[in-house]
């Protein structure tokens, strides 16, 4: 099975350090322009630069047997930075996405299709981190309830719970939203293939009215990026 992966351990993969910034001309969440024959997609002509993310050998890390440990993790990935090693779910996901912006996917087909099948992988990681970022959150409840009886759960650690808790569910709600965004594109692109060049950096329609379709689905897109990079960890390499 396709995520079996992602849990096993000391694969043979290669190494990397994943903190690398972004590297571009340009604001990766610039907003699409309508223009009489197609989307203009940039406002210059320098081209994005998509990030690098190679697969790497995944760790697991030592199990936490403190409540207040288990509630700071619930942002690993997410808000609090980790080593990509220890980012099982996050590194998987932005290293699916990180060639959907790639201007290749209005010259090759082959390349598109590519990333529409990226694109769908991403969101089945999603789909298991969400699963096991539910499973811990039931898990610390329980605790804390246990715990409670006894009169042995701090304030403070109720609180960041709750707090933490609302930035994961916020979290998956826009991670999900980017990754169909990126579908819609990419689809959009696929099946009006062929009836578009793209003359960076403006995709220019041989049927004018088929760039509304595009604009709109872009902009979107957009909207759900500048959403998901606010969030501090997950924001590393994602454009």
């Amino acid at each position: 099975m396709f995520l079996r992966f992602i849990i096993v351990l000391n694969l043979v993969f290669v190494p990397c350090a994943a903190q690398a910034k972004y590297v571009s001309g340009d604001d990766p969440t610039i907003a699409p322009v309508l223009t009489a024959e197609g989307v203009k997609i940039d406002d210059d002509m320098v081209m994005p630069v998509e990030p690098n993310l190679v697969e790497i050998t995944f760790l697991k890390e030592k199990p936490s047997y403190n409540l207040r440990a288990r509630i700071k993790r619930l942002t690993h990935g997410i808000e609090t930075d980790i080593p990509p090693e220890y980012d099982v779910y996050g590194y998987e996901i932005r290293r699916y996405m990180a060639s959907v912006g790639n201007i290749k996917v209005y010259q090759d087909e082959d390349f598109l299709i590519k990333q529409i099948r990226n694109v769908r992988k991403a969101a089945i990681i999603l789909d298991y981190w969400h699963e096991h970022v539910l499973k811990e959150m039931r898990e610390i409840e329980q605790e804390i309830v246990s715990l409670s009886r006894e009169g042995r759960v701090p304030s403070t650690d109720l609180t960041a719970f709750r707090q933490n808790k609302r930035i994961v569910r916020g979290f998956m709600i826009d991670a999900r939203s980017w990754i169909d965004s990126n579908e819609r594109l990419l689809m959009d692109l696929f099946d009006n293939y062929g009836l578009y060049q793209l003359v960076y950096p403006e995709i220019q329609f041989i049927r004018p009215a088929l760039r509304i379709d595009l604009y709109n689905i872009f902009q979107l897109r957009q909207v759900n990026l500048r959403e998901i990079r606010k969030y501090q960890a997950f924001s590393i390499m994602v454009y």
